[in-house]
């Protein structure tokens, strides 16, 4: 049985606060913890291209043992060793029994010491790149989570997933930018803050730019509207509900609308609702918009590539005719150099990024442009 929606709200309150502001995670896990009966709990993410874990916070866990498993034991655990098998919510017996589990030096040397025998798993990002989860559990002394824990965690899987990615995107543009509204227009797709009362407070480059074309979505002084009736319907009462879920009204996770345009695929227009504590600006923020366009390829930014990755404006723009699929000699054509000053600056953009071939920077490159909107 599912919390009561007053105590829902509650749960997505902190969790929305806590995609900026890192000290709420704790709190978070915590509230999470007490209506699952849970006996401890953390965030943990595992950056799986370099082998390497991090545990942000944890809550009813001895901070010692949160040392050990991100210093060492992340390696030998069994559920992230099996990501393969994870979904957006699951129970660790289905990822790895614990008569197995028992049988391990992951289990012995660190599940005992942390009183740790039962766990379940809200997974907020699964990717080639990346595991990050919210981990709750229970010892020896309390019976395994149940179904109904699960569904708790199954009902928030949307809102984690967009919390976390939320929580990545602007906090490292907002690290890396005077302001958050510089930072935004970094981004490669439509960003669109909205007032409580619909009202457009901000539109990034991205979205200016789409809106100046007329067709399909339309910047207001109410608001956005579409140019077709019913989707302009839809989507202004998209945005009434996005609006009421960050006033704690609503227990939505926001969704995705196509509006429609002349002769091309339609936008991807995608609504969350968002606390003001997210974004600081100098009026009140109520949702955030994402508008996508599928016709326009997704790069980054020059300046983020450069703030990212220490890359030269020289080499940001070799590094993004590479993800083109250009050869180094078409390059230099392209950029007027010879060909050993292109191979050069491979070389260096190489060395910045990490990657070794043209097939993985065109990978890195797709992954740091991409919006928030995908794999919700």
């Amino acid at each position: 049985m599912l919390p009561s929606e007053h105590e829902l709200s509650r749960l997505l309150d902190t969790l929305y606060d806590a995609a900026t502001d890192p000290t709420l995670w704790q709190h978070f896990i915590g509230q999470l913890g007490g209506h699952t009966r849970a006996t401890g709990g953390v965030l943990v993410i595992h950056n799986l291209e370099h082998a390497s874990c991090t545990v942000a916070t944890s809550w009813g866990i001895d901070p010692e043992m949160d040392l050990l498993y991100q210093g060492h034991y992340h390696a030998l655990d069994p559920w992230a060793q099996r990501a393969s098998v994870l979904s957006v919510a699951c129970h660790s017996e289905s990822v790895c029994p614990i008569q197995e589990i028992r049988k391990t030096e992951f289990y012995n040397d660190f599940l005992l010491k942390a009183g740790i025998e039962h766990a379940i798993f809200g997974v907020m990002e699964n990717s080639d790149l990346c595991l990050a989860s919210v981990s709750l559990y229970r010892d020896r002394c309390r019976p395994e989570f149940t179904d109904s824990d699960l569904r708790i965690l199954r009902f928030l899987a949307p809102h984690l997933r967009r919390a976390f990615k939320l929580h990545f995107r602007l906090s490292v543009l907002r690290a890396q930018s005077a302001g958050v509204e510089s930072a935004l227009d970094l981004l490669p797709i439509g960003v669109i803050l909205l007032h409580p009362s619909g009202a457009i407070v901000h539109l990034n480059r991205s979205a200016t730019a789409l809106v100046a074309e007329n067709d399909g979505l339309l910047a207001t002084h109410v608001g956005l509207r579409a140019q077709l009736p019913t989707e302009s319907a839809l989507l202004t009462e998209t945005i009434r509900k996005a609006i009421s879920n960050s006033n704690g009204k609503g227990v939505s996770a926001g969704t995705t609308v196509l509006v429609s345009r002349r002769g091309r695929p339609p936008l991807q227009i995608q609504i969350s609702p968002i606390h003001n504590s997210i974004v600081k600006t100098s009026q009140r923020v109520a949702a955030i918009v994402f508008v996508n366009d599928p016709l326009r390829p997704h790069r980054p930014n020059q300046g983020l590539l450069r703030m990212r990755y220490g890359l030269t404006p020289a080499e940001c723009r070799v590094a993004l005719l590479l993800s083109d699929g250009h050869p180094p000699r078409r390059i230099a054509e392209i950029v007027g150099v010879t060909d050993n000053t292109v191979r050069s600056q491979i070389k260096s953009i190489f060395s910045k990024t990490g990657v070794g071939r043209q097939s993985e920077m065109i990978r890195l490159l797709m992954a740091s442009a991409d919006p928030i909107l995908t794999r919700s």
